[in-house]
């Protein structure tokens, strides 16, 4: 038994904000979203995680810049969890959470009112 043909769809793509801590899978994540026709993705906001919350904006821009992406607007969010202490993920994803693949620097800006007005702005419109 197959499967039927996939359609394209006839729908309008899911509008989503992406909250990452972009290490190599956030990276992929993104590249995803961005690329996919069924996603519209408004904002992304930035957490520590798989490094300390500035490297992962850094790394946010420049994967955008490395797909090419359309003006999505990316802000700074915590830099340390709500409850319990930080933790990353350098001794997986390497001190820049990138695997040190040496992505260029983006010309790209951050969002300067920060992840929950960026969200707030968002989710509003």
């Amino acid at each position: 038994m197959s499967n039927p043909p996939l359609e394209p769809s006839t729908t309008s793509p899911v509008p989503v904000v992406l909250d990452v801590d972009t290490g190599v899978d956030d990276a992929l994540a993104l590249m995803f979203a961005v690329r996919h026709p069924a996603i519209d993705v408004r904002a992304i906001t930035c957490v520590a995680g798989n490094t300390d919350v500035d490297q992962v904006v850094t790394n946010s821009l420049a994967v955008l810049d490395a797909l090419d992406a359309p003006d999505i607007a990316v802000a700074r969010g915590a830099d340390q969890p709500l409850l319990g202490g930080s933790r990353d993920a350098r001794h997986v994803h390497g001190v820049d959470g990138l695997g040190a693949q040496g992505l260029p620097s983006s010309s790209r800006m951050p969002f300067a009112g920060g992840a929950l007005e960026l969200m707030r702005m968002t989710i509003l419109d």
